[in-house]
């Protein structure tokens, strides 16, 4: 059975938790669920200029404090920290979401719906953006929701997620398992375009070459009868082929008399 909202508000300072730097200590509840923020740390694809969780983030510096900006292209996969601490009890099974604007906008979880039983630490949600626009997702947004719901019993040593520690940051092999090009719908369109845009540059430039080739034909056939101008209107106005037109009109005029 799924857990009420005043349960959740009971337990919560034991299933949730913040690092003492972080100066938050209140947890929001939803209805039957414990809304999660986002953290720190955010990885993004499709960006070869990105290092290791440097430049995925647009900074806004201010005096009092720093508010981090995580944005995920379209067409792209993404892995986002939470900022809470998330703990499972042995006797129950926890159940995640995105809030619903982000599903709106396009954003997809791809990581799984479920956190085990013993589980404790941040959640790494992995998302790709299938909607049209970027989207921006701030530190300390609200943007995922957690249920609880009971088992028949507590999980025994076997049955429970065992953890050295409580999980902080965004693991090296998380990271590795998305590394690579991601054949994104936008991107490809963006290929196709810049195809496109030189197949279409190209025909162009063969319909130029064709024109300056027939000028150029035309100019030296034009030379060529300029050059030989002279020499065949001599003829064409000779006294001798003029006598020879004559006598051939005289001869075809007499035989149509006869």
């Amino acid at each position: 059975m799924f857990w009420s909202g005043d349960k959740l508000n009971s337990k919560c300072r034991d299933l949730v938790y913040y690092d003492s730097s972080d100066g938050q200590t209140d947890t929001k509840i939803d209805c039957a669920s414990i809304v999660l923020t986002v953290g720190d740390e955010c990885y993004v694809t499709g960006d070869v200029k990105k290092g290791f969780f440097e430049n995925i983030f647009d900074y806004i510096r201010s005096d009092s404090e720093r508010n981090i900006i995580h944005v995920i292209p379209k067409g792209q996969f993404g892995l986002i920290l939470t900022r809470e601490y998330v703990k499972v009890p042995k006797e129950a099974i926890a159940f995640i979401s995105f809030k619903a604007k982000y599903k709106f906008l396009g954003l997809i979880n791809v990581s799984g719906f479920h956190v085990d039983p013993g589980w404790d630490g941040k959640l790494v949600f992995s998302v790709y953006n299938a909607g049209p626009t970027d989207i921006k997702l701030k530190r300390g947004d609200d943007f995922a929701l957690i249920w609880y719901a009971d088992l028949d019993q507590d999980s025994s040593i076997d049955y429970v997620k065992n953890q050295e520690k409580p999980q902080r940051s965004i693991k090296s092999d998380f990271i590795n398992n998305m590394s690579g090009d991601i054949f994104s719908p936008s991107s490809l369109k963006k290929e196709i375009d810049e195809v496109r845009v030189a197949a279409n540059t190209a025909v162009e430039r063969s319909r130029l070459w064709a024109w300056i080739t027939m000028f150029a034909l035309f100019l030296t056939i034009v030379s060529i009868f300029i050059r030989f101008w002279g020499d065949i209107g001599d003829l064409i106005i000779s006294d001798s082929f003029v006598d020879k037109v004559y006598e051939r009109i005289e001869k075809k005029i007499n035989d149509n008399k006869n």
